[in-house]
């Protein structure tokens, strides 16, 4: 019973992980775009045209929101390379590197 409770506290870090990746950084970004849209309206006719421009607030956080997804892909990089990264230049990016090479 220990082995099994060690097992899924190992795994629900890992869970919430990939549900924060992998459907969090694009609604991430569907939030951004949104925030970018401004205000828009059909027209009879069917086209749609934008009524009011996003305001200046709205494009600020539009803009941290995209920041924050670069940041996050970039630092998913490092991390998926740092074994390589420092084997090859020495440098121990986030401190968890094996060593010994």
């Amino acid at each position: 019973m220990e082995y099994l409770i060690d097992i899924v506290n190992k795994v629900i870090p890992v869970l919430i992980a990939g549900l924060f990746f992998g459907a969090g950084l694009p609604a991430l970004y569907a939030l951004g775009l949104r925030m970018l849209a401004g205000r828009t309206e059909y027209t009879a006719d069917g086209k749609l045209v934008e009524i009011e421009p996003p305001g200046t607030a709205a494009k600020i956080a539009a803009f941290c929101i995209f920041a924050i997804i670069v940041a996050i892909v970039i630092i998913g990089i490092l991390w998926v390379a740092k074994d390589f990264i420092d084997h090859t230049f020495g440098w121990n990016i986030f401190g968890v590197t094996g060593g010994g090479h």
